[in-house]
């Protein structure tokens, strides 16, 4: 009651006061009582009973209150009446004054709606929604600035307007730029937190990158840059950001396929030829220098790249085997029985595994993978090949040799029956010890069956010891002949 008896007297002081024409303070004060009467007057029009009733529930507890309050009571209903009175008479007076306010107000409004248009284009051109804006908090700053005086501006115009009692506009366009910065500042926040966060990867050395980490964080970011609101999605920021974060993805993708032990320099050669960026690859190189090859241009190159290097190193691994195999393996020797003269025999192990090799090399020479190994495979298969070739017709001669040495040498009917054959025999025996000789310098497989021309002696014996047999065949014929069993 006390403050509604103060509101009273301090309001009807000020209603008596005249209102010049041409005095707005004293108009816009005029308005705002009339305003301040009309907001409480549904709350003070039913606060009267309700105290009365309060007053009479004390008083049937035995709790008096003092008499001025009564009399307050008895009196303020009628001030408040009369205060409502004089405020339809200062409407009516004040008419005339307010619609000319009115009319500049709803001026002022349409101007400023012009001004809202402009600069909303304004803010378009210079707010940050490009990902290339240079400073971009610093613009974002700047056009902040310029958008509260604008607010500021359309806080007095919507004061008036409520204080006039005229209808105010939305003005989409403003709040449509106050939108648009606190999604670009939080859209740079991001972007901020990603480039950080990249430069800070970027030192690392390529060896050491830990690609599962990385990659759980760029993944997070995508998650969290896809809960922004919607709007930003059109924005050139938004999108290259998004890009970035992509191309990091597949780019980790790649990183992760050419850390594969099987890479070797002439991979990375191959991979900067496609790329066309040249760098020192080493310890040293960091995942930066990676990052600039653009590797998410090139995600299938790289596969390819590192398919054939593993490939590659599955050649290498083989060939590698070959040659730790052949270079231990050896021939055994067995004398022969009457001069003791050391043959060459091959384990079945040994003619296994020359046939086994054989048959990788080939299957190597028909893979696509091979031009870095090409020659050196090719070497093998021929070495292999020697070999073979060399073991099939040593092993005929020496068993033909055996058998016909006995026969040739040990027994004298038959040098006598056949002395051409015999002399010939006596010159295979000669080269062939020879051979055998040559044989026992060095019995590794390998250099044994490629020394120089060792295949073709060996197959000049063979052909003469043919005419050998052919001789003693025809003989024993004749000997058959003469005594039939």
């Amino acid at each position: 009651m006390n403050e509604l008896q103060e509101f009273i007297e301090k309001t009807n002081a000020q209603l008596k006061r005249p209102v010049k024409e041409g005095d707005y303070n004293r108009l816009v004060e005029i308005m705002a009582h009339l305003a301040a009467i009309k907001q409480r007057e549904q709350a003070t029009d039913a606060l009267f009973v309700p105290l009365k009733e309060t007053i009479e529930l004390l008083k049937s507890y035995n709790q008096e209150l003092p008499e001025e309050v009564h009399q307050q009571l008895e009196i303020l209903p009628e001030k408040w009446l009369n205060l409502k009175r004089n405020y339809v008479a200062m409407r009516q007076n004040v008419a005339p004054l307010q619609a000319q306010e009115n009319a500049k107000i709803r001026q002022r409004l349409a101007e400023f709606d012009t001004v809202q248009t402009q600069f909303r284009e304004r803010f378009k051109n210079e707010a940050p929604y490009s990902y290339d804006t240079p400073e971009a908090y610093k613009k974002l700053d700047r056009v902040n600035r310029d958008l509260i005086k604008q607010e500021n501006e359309l806080d007095k115009l919507m004061k008036s307007s409520a204080l006039f009692e005229v209808s105010f506009p939305d003005f989409k366009l403003i709040k449509q730029c106050r939108k648009d910065v606190k999604l670009l500042k939080q859209l740079w926040d991001y972007i901020s937190l990603v480039g950080f966060s990249m430069d800070d990867w970027k030192s690392t050395r390529w060896r050491e990158i830990n690609v599962e980490q990385m990659d759980a964080e760029v993944k997070k970011f995508q998650r969290d840059i896809k809960l922004l609101d919607k709007e930003m999605r059109a924005w050139n920021a938004y999108i290259r950001l998004e890009q970035i974060l992509k191309n990091m993805i597949t780019a980790l993708r790649s990183i992760t396929e050419l850390q594969n032990p099987a890479i070797r320099d002439r991979h990375w050669d191959e991979l900067m030829t496609c790329t066309g960026v040249q760098f020192s690859m080493s310890a040293q190189t960091t995942l930066e220098e990676l990052l600039n090859l653009n590797l998410y241009n090139y995600e299938e190159e790289v596969r390819n790249i590192v398919d054939k290097a593993v490939k590659e190193m599955s050649m290498e691994k083989t060939i590698k085997d070959i040659e730790n195999t052949w270079t231990t393996m050896e021939f055994s020797t067995d004398p022969h029985p009457r001069t003791g003269i050391k043959l060459l025999t091959a384990s079945d192990e040994l003619i296994e595994t020359l046939e086994d090799h054989q048959v990788q090399l080939q299957n190597m020479l028909q893979s696509k993978y091979i031009a870095f190994f090409q020659n050196q495979v090719s070497s093998w298969q021929k070495r292999l090949s020697q070999a073979d070739q060399v073991i099939q017709i040593l092993r005929e001669v020496q068993k033909t040799w055996a058998h016909l040495e006995s026969i040739f040498i040990g027994t004298e009917d038959i040098r006598k029956q056949l002395p051409e054959d015999s002399k010939r025999f006596d010159e295979i025996d000669r080269d062939f010890k020879q051979v055998a000789e040559e044989n026992q310098k060095d019995l590794k497989v390998i250099p044994c069956t490629n020394r120089p021309n060792v295949y073709e002696q060996l197959e000049s014996i063979k052909t003469r010891l043919a005419l050998c047999e052919k001789a003693l065949a025809e003989y024993l014929e004749t000997k058959r002949l003469a005594f039939p069993r």
